[in-house]
C-alpha cells in the first residue's frame, strides 16, 4: 500500500500596521473564497491535479483529511493563523461545528486539468464511519448517509510545520 503524500500545517507570520493585521499571501493559480455555514452535513472531496492551500479568515472549523487509511483532524481558528496545504489525491473535508459561519480562502495550485469528479462530494467509506464519528465527536453519520459502520481505528494528529 502506497503512503499518502503529507498534509502540511504551516504557521503564518502576521504583521500589524495601525489597526490592520496582514498575513502573507500564497502563490496560486486560482483563489477561491468559501463560506461554510455551521452544522452542515459533512462531505469529502479529492482532487487529482490540485493542491489546496487553505487559510481561515473568520470563525473556526475542523479540516478532516484521510491520510494513510486514517482520518486526521486539523482545527483551524481565526486567532491562530495557519495555512494547511493538502496535496493531490488526499480526501478531505471541512466541518463547522460552531454557531457562526466560517470564511476560508483556498489558494489553489494546479498540476493539470481539473477532473469532472474533483468537486463532487464523495461518500465517507463505510469502514471508516465509526472513526469519523469518534474523531469529530459528531452525530453518527449513518443517520445522514444511510450507511453501515464496519470498523474503527484510533485517530492521530497532523504535526505542524514551520
Amino acid at each position: 500500500m502506497a503512503l499518502s503524500p503529507p498534509v502540511e500545517v504551516v504557521q503564518l507570520e502576521r504583521s500589524c500596521t495601525g489597526r490592520t493585521t496582514f498575513c502573507e499571501a500564497q502563490s496560486s493559480d486560482q483563489t477561491l473564497i468559501a463560506e461554510l455555514a455551521p452544522q452542515q452535513p459533512w462531505e469529502l472531496f479529492c482532487h487529482r491535479h490540485q493542491t489546496d492551500q487553505l487559510i481561515l479568515l473568520r470563525g473556526s472549523l475542523d479540516l478532516v483529511v484521510l491520510h494513510n487509511g486514517r482520518f486526521e483532524r486539523i482545527t483551524m481558528r481565526e486567532d491562530d493563523p495557519v495555512m494547511v496545504r493538502i496535496p493531490p489525491g488526499v480526501p478531505h473535508g471541512a466541518i463547522n461545528q460552531g454557531r457562526y459561519s466560517a470564511t476560508l480562502v483556498n489558494a489553489v495550485l494546479r498540476h493539470g486539468p481539473a477532473a469532472a469528479d474533483d468537486y463532487r462530494p464523495r461518500p465517507i467509506p463505510a469502514g471508516l464511519l465509526g472513526q469519523w464519528k469518534k474523531l469529530l465527536n459528531a452525530p453518527d453519520p449513518r443517520d445522514h448517509l444511510g450507511l453501515e459502520q464496519s470498523g474503527e481505528t484510533p485517530d492521530r494528529s497532523v504535526p505542524r510545520n514551520g
